[in-house]
Parts: C-alpha cells; structure tokens; sequence
C-alpha cells in the first residue's frame, strides 16, 4: 500500500436483509485516498454511497446489514478487524462524519456545547474547562458565538444546526472526514456558506475528505477526485478533470446531460431513462445496462471489469468508445 495512502478501501461488499429478501448494496467497491484529498462519491439515492461511509465508521445496523467480504484499511491498520473498544477511539477522534441530516444528527435534550465538549473529552485527556474553551474556539470558527454554547439544537436555524455539526465533526482534528450530502436540507445561500467554510477548515487542518452528493456542481468546487456509483459499484473513477472532460461510461454522460446548460438554447432537459435496478435482485452483467442505449447482449452476460482508459482514470463499461 501507498505510504501516502490514508485510506485504501479493497473489494467492499456490504449486505442488508429484509424478511427473506437480502438487499446487495455495496458490491465489490475499492478505492484510495491520499492525506489532503477530496473525494467525491456521486450517483442517484440508493446507490450505496452512505453505506460505503457508515461501513468506514462500522456504524451499520448489527441486526439488518452486514460487511460479507473487503478491507478497510486506515493508516495501516485494517478497520474491519479492530475490536469495539479501539474503533470507539477511531470513531470522532481519526474519522468523523457529518450526517445528512442536522435535524436527527443533534441530541434535543442536550445544548449543543455539551455535545462538542463530550466528544472532546471522550477523545483527548482534557478538563472540562479546556474541553469548553476548545468548543467555544470550534463553535467560532463556524461563526457561531459564544453565547450560543448553551443553547439548544432547536434554537437553532437548520444552517446553524449544520454549523454546530460540522463544529463537532472537526473538533478532535480528524484526519479522514465523512460528509453525508452536508447541504442537501440546506438554502442555496447557506450551502454556498457552508461549502466555503468546509473548504477553509479542512485546508487549515489538512484533514482528507469524502463527500457524498449527487450535486455535480458541488464535487466540481470541492473534490480533487470523482467516484460514480451505482447499483453498489464503482463505474467510473478519475481525478475530477478526467471526469468532467472525458466522461466514459453511459451513465456518468446520462448524468451531465441531465444537467441544465447555461450556453445551449435547449428546450428540455434529458434525463436517463428508467430506474435503477432492485439491490435485491441485481442483473448479470453490467448493472447498468436496462438503461443504457449502447449495451448489446455481451452487456449482459457475466462480470463487467474495469478497464483504465487513461492514467488514474478507469471505467466498467466494454463499449465506451462508443459513449
């Protein structure tokens, strides 16, 4: 492995069961991340970009989910195979995550300083006193002042819950950050607001970060590298001009063409056709290939490799010179 390498994801596959369904949602995913590095994991709801995150975390239901094959590795050591008690020290203090949604992510029946102050001090042998001092600081940086440390989550606006959240993700200066679509529930002005200030935090703590959205605008302002899922796989990956230049597979072309253009007298968008595939009853072949307009029978007959199109820059589709 890479010494550079933060995070080296191997052949991840992940499992739900529902009754007597058994739900395929992340199927033989791999990727890297260097120290400082943004990546960006986009695709539709469903695809399996959260559970790729809670995976990381081994925050996954006990009794529904289960990681059935893959490694985890972090700063060398394998997450999968680390007890409980060493992956409460990993969870806030190395890896924090910022959840999609503000609203269920706080504690009601705690202020918000509370909640920064107890993961401070569950992760660094501090006092109260310092650990409130560092949650004021923290709550500052995200423009909250300190007269709000005693507030609680439902005093405050949903931007200023995302604030509080991000405040508590970073508090413990971790070095991978999760970020759960950290502006979907949000207001364009805010998202704006919140983007540039996840960028200046992450910049000062040289944290690296992966971010989930299917907000293509976002991954071309905050990511260095580009990761398309669907149906639970990795279809296309690349550095983030790779992608955006030269897009190989059908689905991440189907993606930028649902885009509106500012230059194009286009009367309507073109959206892709059709539904992603039930994860509990999976197509062979390509995952992609009931939509796709270029798949042809040998779409559909066994496992769809990934082929390198360019240096760093791979794709799982057998007929992308026709994209």
């Amino acid at each position: 492995m890479n010494e550079n390498c933060l995070l080296n994801i191997k052949n991840l596959s992940v499992e739900y069961t529902s009754s007597d369904r058994v739900i395929h949602a992340v199927n033989g995913v791999s990727l890297t991340l260097k120290e400082g590095e943004t990546l960006g994991l986009v695709g539709e709801t469903g695809a399996g970009k959260t559970t790729i995150a809670k995976s990381i975390l081994q925050i996954l239901p006990d009794i529904s989910s289960r990681i059935s094959g893959g490694e985890i590795w972090f700063d060398g050591r394998n997450l999968l195979s680390l007890p409980e008690k060493e992956m409460l020290k990993v969870r806030g203090g190395q890896i924090s995550m910022i959840f999609q949604d503000p609203m269920t992510a706080l504690n009601p029946l705690q202020t918000v300083g509370e909640q920064i102050s107890e993961g401070l001090m569950l992760h660094n042998d501090i006092s109260e006193a310092e650990a409130h001092a560092k949650t004021v600081e923290m709550l500052q940086m995200v423009g909250i002042t300190e007269e709000r440390y005693h507030d609680f989550p439902h005093q405050f606006s949903g931007g200023m819950k995302q604030r509080v959240v991000i405040a508590m993700a970073l508090a413990c200066s971790p070095r991978l950050l999760l970020a759960d679509e950290p502006t979907t529930a949000l207001d364009v002005t805010i998202q704006a607001q919140i983007l540039d200030l996840m960028r200046d935090l992450r910049n000062k703590m040289n944290s690296s970060m992966i971010l989930i959205t299917h907000d293509l605008g976002v991954v071309a302002e905050m990511c260095d590298y580009v990761a398309i899922v669907y149906a639970g796989q990795i279809i296309e990956y690349g550095s983030k001009r790779q992608v955006f230049k030269h897009p190989t597979h059908p689905y991440t072309v189907g993606l930028f063409n649902a885009l509106p253009s500012m230059t194009a007298d286009e009367p309507r968008l073109h959206p892709i056709e059709g539904l992603p595939p039930d994860p509990a009853c999976l197509p062979d072949g390509c995952k992609f290939a009931p939509r796709c307009p270029y798949a042809t029978d040998a779409c559909r007959k066994g496992e769809i490799g990934t082929q390198e199109t360019e240096q760093g820059h791979v794709t799982r589709c057998i007929r992308r010179e026709e994209v």
